[in-house]
């Protein structure tokens, strides 16, 4: 059976979550629509975005670097 380290996990997903957030914000303030699959997302929708991921950026980056074990 394999153990996740769920600690690593958050340290990558925390920077994952810090550039999307940060590419959403800078194409909003660009007011840049972005093609996805046939789509487009606004640069309204990117500002929202941006800001989702932010607070997922920083959860993940609390259980990540922040969090002692037990």
């Amino acid at each position: 059976m394999i153990k996740i380290n769920w600690k690593e996990v958050s340290k990558f997903l925390s920077g994952a979550f810090f550039v999307t957030a940060g590419a959403s914000w800078y194409f909003s303030y660009l007011e840049i629509d972005v093609p996805v699959m046939g789509t487009t997302m606004s640069h309204q929708f990117l500002m929202i975005r941006g800001f989702i991921h932010f607070v997922l950026f920083l959860l993940t980056f609390y259980f990540g670097f922040l969090r002692k074990n037990k």
